[in-house]
């Protein structure tokens, strides 16, 4: 049902795919370059530019073979020790001893710098265990408030290394194929797009060190577990205390092997992001919440037998405004317009796939979810990370799956973070009379769920022509004929 797509919502989409500026998800290397900087000259001020003109990788380099550490001494600690800064403690998130080090007059600028960007490093790890630790209050509020929502089955399983993937944040909102990190943000935080800002180059700081050096995320994926532990959904609230100790504690092991190790530094130092300013992630706790919350979100609605639904090629609003006749039983006079969630009637419109999805609960075919979905978008999640992400998941052949995370040249890929099955409606599946069509996934659909007589004399009725029930949010070839009556109420 191809139609043109005006009025819905441009999305401007990052993420980890792009490598070469041109794909969308694209992250940006930002830096600015101060010309009247003297990178010899600490007076002058500092820039990013100073660790390449500097050679301060080379330079690193030549002087751990120069140089000896006591045993068992990490790169930090030794190098701080013998360049004269032997108060400073940043073998791990030290936020009260690991301070920036003070300029010492005509000393060799290349030893200051090395040891502002051990500093920096730490303080960027430093804001990021901070945030999760300041999410862990409001994570539970989510908790009682997407369960009052959609009402999941208390005995609902999470796995809970998807949990902790999750509540790591800015890995866990890396869905390969993008998402609006600003259309996020809009709803968590007052100034979205300073804190956009902030999040995508912390996000190409910690993606660039890992792809540089992928044994950084050791500590930060929770996976490959030989049996992961479940946890019932009526737990959650009970176990986020001890879930946030052990994310604040993956984060604490990362930084002291960054601080340890110099391959792991210099992945991180040598991008040159860390020596005008110490760069830190957002004060903001919110939206390290939103990968937490789509997990939670497509459990609960999963545990509730609740589907997602997908019409390819198709946008609503089109189907609205462009003169199609529709099906009787399907009233698109609320789709004139999408929301500010993209949202109108029952269904979400995806620019990403050109497509609408949907929710239908297949045992209450006709509740429809559209004011469920807009306070969903509005507060805990957005469109992008609950369908889209789950159908890439879906695409991948990797629904039912754990969340798992990947590192490539290509960047960090979080899959399957949403749990939702998306079911694609068929659209040869036109005869009524065939209930084992609905979908194109033939193995894993409800078959002849979807469709069924809602009986005779209803008031679609015509002498005893039979009326036929669709789920509220339907959406399949029926739509654009009226040889059948349908029902979706």
């Amino acid at each position: 049902m191809d139609g043109p797509t005006d009025g819905t919502q441009d999305q401007e989409m990052y993420s980890s795919a792009g490598t070469n500026g041109t794909e969308p998800g694209f992250i940006p290397h930002l830096s600015i370059t101060r010309e009247e900087v003297n990178c010899s000259d600490l007076s002058t001020g500092r820039d990013n530019k100073c660790w390449d003109e500097l050679q301060l990788t080379t330079w690193v380099e030549n002087w751990i073979v120069g140089h000896t550490c006591y045993q068992d001494e990490g790169f930090s600690s030794c190098f701080l020790r013998q360049v004269g800064y032997p108060e400073l403690d940043c073998t791990g998130i030290k936020l009260a001893t690991c301070t920036p080090p003070p300029t010492k007059g005509d000393g060799d600028t290349r030893i200051f710098y090395v040891a502002y960007n051990i500093y920096a490093i730490n303080q960027y790890f430093g804001s990021w265990y901070t945030a999760v630790g300041n999410a862990a209050n409001t994570a539970g509020l989510n908790v009682d408030a997407i369960v009052q929502l959609i009402d999941p089955p208390s005995d609902t399983h999470l796995i809970l290394d998807d949990i902790l993937i999750a509540l790591t944040g800015i890995f866990a909102v890396l869905p390969g194929l993008g998402f609006n990190i600003g259309s996020m943000l809009d709803h968590a935080v007052e100034d979205a797009t300073e804190v956009a800002q902030s999040l995508r180059l912390g996000l190409q700081f910690v993606e660039n060190a890992i792809i540089g050096f992928p044994q950084i995320g050791r500590y930060l994926y929770p996976i490959d577990t030989p049996a992961s532990a479940l946890l019932q959904i009526a737990d959650l609230k009970n176990q986020l205390g001890d879930l946030i100790a052990q994310v604040q504690s993956n984060l604490n092991k990362t930084v002291s092997s960054v601080m340890a190790d110099p391959a792991e530094y210099l992945a991180f130092a040598s991008q040159g992001n860390f020596t005008t300013n110490a760069p830190s992630l957002p004060d903001q706790s919110e939206y390290l919440l939103y990968a937490f919350n789509t997990y939670v979100i497509s459990a609960g609605l999963r545990g509730n037998n609740i589907y997602g639904t997908i019409a390819k090629d198709t946008n609503v609003q089109a189907l609205a405004t462009n003169g199609s006749q529709n099906n009787l039983a399907i009233d698109l006079s609320a789709c004139i317009g999408y929301n500010s969630e993209n949202v109108c009637d029952t269904w979400w419109y995806s620019a990403n796939y050109d497509s609408t999805f949907g929710l239908d609960h297949f045992s209450h075919r006709e509740r429809g979810f559209g004011d469920v979905m807009t306070q969903l978008f509005q507060k805990y999640t957005t469109g992008q990370l609950l369908f889209d992400n789950a159908y890439a998941c879906n695409l991948n052949g990797n629904f039912g799956k754990p969340v798992s995370v990947t590192v490539n040249e290509q960047g960090i890929n979080t899959q399957c973070l949403s749990q939702l099955r998306i079911l694609t409606w068929d659209m040869s599946c036109t005869d009524v009379r065939n209930r084992q069509c609905e979908f194109l996934e033939k193995e894993q659909e409800p078959q002849g769920m979807w469709l069924g007589n809602c009986g005779s004399h209803s008031y679609f009725s015509v002498m005893d022509d039979p009326v036929y029930c669709v789920p509220n949010s339907y959406l399949g070839p029926l739509v654009l004929q009226r040889d059948y009556k349908l029902d979706r109420n």
